[in-house]
Parts: C-alpha cells; structure tokens; sequence
C-alpha cells in the first residue's frame, strides 16, 4: 500500500520539477473508507496532483489515484488531466480525460467541469461520459464546502453515473480541519446505491480523509474525477 502512496508523491515532486516555470499548486491525499452495514467492505485510495499556469488564464492538471479495496480486483487506479481556464479570480471552467485502469483492462472518460470560489467557500460540477471496460456511462456531480472559521469546514459531495439497464450514485457529507499552513484532515459519511437489473442496493459508509495542499493557490483547481470516485468502498456492492 505504502509503495502505492509513494508513486502518487513522486508524481508530485517531478510534476512539480517539470512544471517549475509556472507551478500554481499541488495535493498529496490518503483515504480509508468502510462500510457500516456489511464486514470486509470498504478501502483506501492514494492519490497526488499538480497543476501549472500556462499563460492567459489557461493552466493544466494531472492527477494520478490508486485504489486498494477491500472486494473485487486488486489492481485499480485512475489517471486524469484537466485543461483549465480561470474567467476570473473565482470562476474556472475545465476540460478532463482520464483512464480508469483494472487488472490491466482501460476504460477511459471526458467531460467538462466547473469551480467557483465565493470566498467562504467553493462549489464544483462535472458532467460528461465514461465506460469501465464493457458498457457507456453517463457521469455528473456536485461538490462544495464551506468556512466555519477556526480552521473548521464542511463539506458535501453527490456523484452518480448511469448505463444500460443500471446506475449508481453516492452521497458523502464530512467535516474538515486544517492547520495553519499545514494538512488537512477529514471525517465523512455518505452512502453507496447500486441499481442494477432491478435489484437495488445500498451500504452506508464513513471516510477518514488526510491531506496536504501546497503551492501559490494551495493547491489544484479541481478534484478526482472517475468511476470509483463514486463507488466509494469497492467496484461491486
């Protein structure tokens, strides 16, 4: 696992290196999640990002995650770049593709995005289109958080993509604190659905979150994008 977290670093510090001239940020993260209603199902992702500024308002993001869950197939991760374009000091609109990988088979997704910053807080959409290996899928979420002060802040996340005769969302709520120019650290909730051929079902679920935002704008512009960002605690229910 560690080795896992060390690859997503290291994406960092040569992104970080390689995108010297106009570095604007970076996020190394660690995430263990677990279902509540049924043993033996949860998981811990790892992932790290860079972002750098390219001129005119326009900068580019590259974000690497590996997923280590508890069922299904040992070997998942997700690589995603994002092209950005800043409006203003708190609107970005965002272009993304990535691949999911699993055990070796790719299934790859795009679609736009959306970041305002209004000061106390932050709100993200995406929408766009993805397929894990064998079917299409149509993926949209919202995201935001908001200052409470002191360090204190609160969070909610609804993601949720749909195919062929099934779909599946997640809701997540949490609350965060950060140090002074230091990590962050989280605890979540949320729950996982998964209807699939008529047989709806649904596991409740906590996260606990760790991460470290550095760089000029403390950090990157966006969050994860992919399908196991939405099934939080394995590929199957």
């Amino acid at each position: 696992m560690l080795n896992k977290f060390v690859l997503s670093a290291a994406l960092v510090v040569a992104g970080s290196a390689g995108f010297a001239q106009g570095f604007s940020g970076a996020e190394l993260e660690i995430e263990f999640t677990d279902g509540t209603d049924v043993e033996d199902i949860g998981g811990i992702s790892y992932s790290g990002a860079v972002e750098a500024e390219v001129g005119y308002g326009i900068s580019v993001a590259l974000g690497a995650t590996a997923y280590n869950f508890d069922v299904g197939e040992d070997s998942i991760s997700n690589l995603t770049l994002h092209g950005i374009y800043a409006i203003d000091n708190a609107t970005s609109f965002g272009l993304f593709f990535g691949q999911d990988r699993l055990d070796g088979e790719a299934g790859e997704l795009f679609g736009a995005e959306v970041a305002y910053d209004f000061g106390l807080g932050d709100f993200q959409a995406y929408a766009g289109r993805a397929n894990d290996t064998s079917d299409d899928l149509t993926i949209f979420g919202v995201s935001g958080t908001y200052d409470l002060g002191s360090g204190f802040s609160f969070g909610g996340t609804v993601d949720r993509f749909s195919g062929d005769g099934f779909s599946a969302s997640a809701l997540e709520l949490g609350g965060y604190y950060t140090l002074a120019q230091g990590p962050q650290f989280g605890v979540t909730f949320g729950q996982s659905n998964l209807d699939s051929g008529g047989s709806d079902v649904s596991e409740n679920f906590f996260g606990l979150q760790a991460s470290v935002a550095i760089g000029p704008n403390g950090g990157t512009t966006f969050d994860r994008r992919g399908i196991y960002e939405i099934i939080k605690i394995g590929p199957s229910l």
